[in-house]
């Protein structure tokens, strides 16, 4: 159903307030159920407004399945569920209900609050002429108990706001044996919680009886810590950091105090969808946004820190864009223009300097150019007679985290590049290092928000001059068109795949192609065919 628009209010002590109308057609059942008939009102506490807002769509969530709910009831729609399925997805609410509750109270209010729910068995017994017994006992002996019970638990457990999140409607009788199944789960769980509240950390023996095993959740496991243990394994450039973090801020934000075991995929790509705007794309939420997640959620699995990964099993959908290029790559005067503007540029200084090789040492390489932005001086090697680029992560990120030789074409030689290397010395062609009282005084860098390197900021500023040379089209990467030029030109010239995709960096093509991988000198001889740029 579509969502009602609410807005919120400051509180006068501090916090948010909304409200959501009931609909006029399902007001005199959802009174039985939930004993408010006209509308239902929400209340942040005394929160930041971020954090409101997050409750807030938790709670309106919650209001609008029980709305659906209703309708689907009366209307005999919903899904039919069999007994095992119904079961099953006890135990998904059981362990999202554990994940999502966990640190929310000490040991004894858990306890508290148990009592109170099973003293609401025991009324509900008392209601319906059974006046001794155990309530746990008397709930599976009794339908007319359950019945009574059923909204409670309903209310209670928060599986409405469960459903929700999976976007299910349910059929009534299927519903019925949904909450018949939580109703025991239920008191299972807040006595797990007790427990975990208390220290214990124990086997769960009850999740051994759902259809699929449970994974133990740690209670402080929220995605920013997954992010922050992700970052430490997998030890990922720091361009993916800075790209990622804020992502991962956004999903803490919007869910602030929801475990990341507890998410759903129906949930995320609900959320996922919701961030497209004038801003945000569909193809920036799916190639950033949802690869990001998805990535560290599957890593999480991995680990064995959460059960599932609530990132697969769908996509957002992303409408083909109108292309006005035929190819990435530059044209002929695009890289006339390029190269001759960096031709004149006299290289005194760091700066001037990447500006004036940079884009020729692309040109003729096809390396990224943020592999030639960190170059050394002592990367520029000679073997075999042959002068090379040392590309290495020991200068810097390397995507493929390899190092490979490529070969110097012979119009860079004769253009001075060897000279200029030598005047340079063994330290950074680009960029100048910094000073070591700095490097002695810095604060040790947080590892979610690492500092850039300075052979970053270098590749920045020359994409920044290429774009002020009038190489406007946003459909044209600067920096990278160069890999898509020198591909595009290796091949029309004659020389092979396997060799192109070594000297650009790119994985082979199929494992049989890894064999034989070709030296320095099957470069070199290749690099010959490669023409002048004029």
């Amino acid at each position: 159903m579509p969502r009602i628009a609410t807005k919120l209010a400051p509180a006068v002590r501090g916090g948010f307030l909304g409200r959501k109308v009931i609909p006029a057609d399902v007001r005199d059942e959802y009174a039985r159920l939930y004993g408010q008939r006209t509308e239902e009102r929400f209340n942040s506490g005394a929160v930041p407004i971020l954090l409101a807002r997050a409750k807030h769509r938790e709670w309106s969530s919650e209001i609008e399945a029980r709305i659906a709910n209703i309708r689907a009831a009366r209307e005999g729609q919903g899904r039919s569920l069999t007994p095992k399925e119904a079961r099953g997805l006890a135990g998904e609410w059981y362990g999202w209900y554990v994940a999502r509750e966990a640190n929310r109270w000490p040991a004894a209010v858990w306890e508290d609050y148990r009592g109170q729910m099973l003293g609401e068995l025991e009324a509900a017994a008392i209601a319906n002429g059974v006046f001794a017994g155990d309530p746990l006992e008397l709930l599976e002996a009794h339908a007319a108990i359950r019945e009574h019970v059923r909204p409670v638990v309903a209310d209670e457990a928060k599986t409405e706001q469960f459903l929700a999140a999976k976007r299910l409607a349910l059929d009534v009788a299927s519903r019925a044996m949904f909450l018949d199944y939580v109703a025991r789960d239920f008191f299972a769980a807040t006595g797990l919680l007790a427990r975990r509240a208390r220290g214990d950390y124990g086997t769960d023996k009850w999740a051994a009886q759902f259809p699929q095993p449970q994974i133990a959740v740690d209670a402080g496991l929220t995605p920013w810590t997954l992010f922050e243990r992700w970052i430490a394994k997998a030890k990922p450039a720091i361009s993916t950091v800075d790209r990622w973090r804020g992502v991962f801020k956004k999903l803490a934000a919007d869910f602030p105090s929801t475990n990341a075991a507890a998410f759903l995929p129906e949930q995320m790509q609900d959320w996922a969808n919701r961030l497209i705007d004038s801003e945000r794309s569909s193809r920036t939420v799916m190639d950033v946004w949802v690869r990001s997640c998805r990535a560290v959620f599957a890593w999480a699995v991995e680990e064995k820190l959460i059960p599932r990964n609530p990132f697969i099993g769908w996509r957002v959908k992303v409408p083909k864009k109108n292309q006005t290029r035929e190819t990435k790559a530059f044209t002929t005067d695009e890289v006339n223009t390029i190269l001759s503007g960096a031709f004149k540029i006299n290289a005194r200084g760091k700066t001037a300097a990447a500006k004036r090789w940079g884009p020729w040492l692309a040109a003729y390489s096809g390396a990224r150019m943020g592999e030639l932005t960190q170059l050394r001086g002592s990367d520029i090697i000679e073997q075999d007679g042959i002068h090379a680029m040392k590309l290495t992560p020991e200068s810097g990120t390397i995507k493929t985290r390899k190092t490979r030789l490529v070969p110097l074409h012979e119009h860079l030689i004769e253009q001075g590049f060897l000279e200029f290397v030598k005047a340079s010395g063994a330290g950074p062609l680009f960029y100048n290092d910094a000073p070591r009282a700095t490097l002695t005084k810095a604060a040790p860098d947080d590892p979610t928000n690492p500092k850039r390197p300075r052979s970053v900021k270098a590749r920045e500023r020359v994409a920044s001059w290429v774009r002020d040379l009038g190489i406007s089209d946003p459909e044209l990467l600067p920096n990278h068109a160069w890999r898509h030029t020198f591909k595009a030109i290796g091949f029309r010239c004659g020389m092979p795949e396997k060799v192109i995709d070594a000297i650009c960096g790119h994985a082979p093509a199929t494992v049989g192609r890894g064999y034989g991988e070709p030296t320095l000198i099957d470069k070199a001889n290749e690099m010959r065919k490669f023409p002048r740029f004029q």
